[in-house]
């Protein structure tokens, strides 16, 4: 840049040297903007690409003369090239789409590029009379990917990818929706998916089959920073969401099994989290209630028990906020000894139990399990579950340096039970003889609980603190319903501090 100009050369040196060393100092950041893929829009003109139902990959794949097929546009060597725009419009396209280049953008649309199709996960579905009622996936609103059978193929595959943006596309009839993922634990793949909803994945006679969508794979693949949101996904198989790396972020998911007659057409994971500092909010699962599989909710765990030669991952620092799970046998879940300090905070899980049967009913809250440790649930209700809290370890923290351990150190915070079938259920789940570890309930309420605690292992080493254990109203509970289970004897008047019981016919001495 010149600056010849009279008045320049006039000016007092003082004035000249402040202009001066100001341009100096704007260059390098002119020139990197222009440069930069995220920036560029607003220096130059984004290359943009369009693909139709109606075009032809011979085409330019201009708007007026589009492209036929997506792979055509991000696959084909002269296709968009990296930093493009893809508008696809709405249609159905029957193929495997493969990302090859970095910074593209795939955004559907229904009439006029840009436009905004329907967010199938804010559509009202209301599943509480009955199985879900889900808007269709309608290739009129937005591009339809429809791989015809749900036992093979991949819907989208973004691995080993960067800054890719997808967004306004339904997903059926794949063993996965989409995936994601490297096999470098450090790469940054900063991707956004946006209103990508997926349905019918996996093989449901194969043992396990089918991920909705997934951000990496266990021990195999990680995907770190990147955004998921408005996303539905409809009878995955096996996993629902999976994260499986750093720096993630999941909101407004919605992920629903309505199938469920076998263990294999269940949903096994509804969320799953591999890894650190990942979020998830805002969000809602639902289970069949009479699926063969009990159903994962929200889990946290580590990889311990599947290495494939990769790094140990400890999860830790993720953070659950603001979700609700439904009729799951776990509904908020750390499991594993390397999973540590993660927060669960202000969430709801609900069962179907009726609140005077006999039978327990589906739906469970906060399970800590496997060894997981100093890992904090604040403000999560729990609603008619058939067990409200659940400590139970199994041999699958066998993979991990022996002795096996006991979830410990966790705290439940500000917990509010209302109708359960049993409030604490200390399971004997593989873990025999072994003690339940040394977890703190502070500043809760159990309110209409039948069976308080169930104690099948030892419990000596839990605290409680400043909690209301309320039991049935009327004529209260027998001393057999408050303190039940192999190890009932060792739940003792001094393991709680501050605590009331009302409506309980405590035992004894109490």
């Amino acid at each position: 840049m010149k600056l010849r100009t009279l008045a320049f050369v006039q000016m007092p040196a003082c004035y000249r040297n402040i202009i001066v060393g100001f341009v100096l100092a704007l260059v390098p950041v002119l020139a990197h903007a222009v440069y930069d893929p995220i920036l560029r829009s607003g220096f130059e003109s984004t290359p943009t690409f369009y693909v139709a139902g109606n075009g032809n990959n011979a085409n330019p794949g201009t708007l007026a003369q589009p492209w036929k097929t997506i792979n055509r546009a991000v696959r084909d060597g002269n296709g968009a090239p990296a930093g493009s725009i893809v508008y696809v419009k709405a249609g159905t396209y029957h193929e495997q789409v493969i990302i090859e280049r970095d910074d593209i953008q795939l955004i559907g649309y229904t009439s006029v590029p840009g436009d905004q199709p329907p967010i199938l996960a804010n559509a009202p579905i209301n599943p509480d009379n009955g199985n879900p009622v889900f808007p269709a996936f309608d290739p009129n609103q937005m591009p339809l990917l429809d791989g015809g059978n749900r036992a093979s193929g991949i819907g989208i595959n973004l691995r080993n990818r960067r800054g890719i943006n997808v967004r306004n596309f339904n997903v059926r009839n794949y063993a996965y929706g989409l995936i994601a993922g490297s096999e470098d634990p450090a790469f940054i793949e900063s991707h956004l998916l946006d209103n990508v909803n997926v349905s019918t994945i996996g093989d449901i006679t194969a043992e396990y089959s089918g991920i909705g969508i997934g951000l990496g794979s266990m021990s195999t693949q990680f995907s770190n920073g990147s955004r998921v949101q408005n996303a539905l996904i409809i009878n995955a198989a096996a996993e629902g969401l999976k994260l499986n790396g750093d720096g993630n972020e999941a909101s407004n998911i919605r992920v629903y099994s309505t199938e469920g007659d076998t263990e294999e057409s269940s949903t096994d994971y509804y969320v799953l989290v591999t890894g650190r500092y990942n979020r998830v909010g805002d969000s809602y699962i639902w289970r069949k209630p009479e699926s063969a599989h009990s159903g994962h909710g929200y889990t946290i765990k580590d990889n311990a028990d599947q290495l494939a030669g990769g790094p140990l991952i400890e999860p830790t620092g993720n953070i659950f906020e603001n979700n609700v799970a439904v009729f799951m046998g776990e509904g908020f879940v750390v499991r594993h000894r390397g999973v540590h300090h993660n927060t669960f905070i202000n969430g709801t899980a609900y069962g179907n139990y009726d609140g005077f049967s006999e039978s327990c009913g589906s739906g469970n809250g906060i399970v800590l399990r496997d060894g997981a440790h100093s890992n904090d649930f604040i403000n999560v209700h729990m609603v008619n579950t058939c067990e409200a809290i659940v400590i139970g370890d199994s041999s699958e923290d066998e993979a991990s340096p022996t002795p096996l351990l006991a979830a410990s150190g966790n705290r439940i915070i500000a917990a509010e039970i209302q109708r359960s079938y049993i409030g604490l259920m200390f399971t004997d789940y593989y873990a025999a003889g072994r003690d339940a570890g040394d977890n703190t309930i502070i500043d809760s309420n159990f309110n209409l609980v039948r069976f308080m605690f169930i104690a099948m292992r030892p419990v000596q080493q839990m605290r409680y603190q400043d909690t209301v254990f309320g039991g049935t109203e009327g004529t209260g509970f027998s001393q057999g319903w408050f303190r039940g289970g192999s190890y009932a004897e060792q739940v003792l008047r001094s393991q709680f501090t501050n605590c009331t019981f009302p409506n309980v016919d405590l035992p004894p001495g109490w």
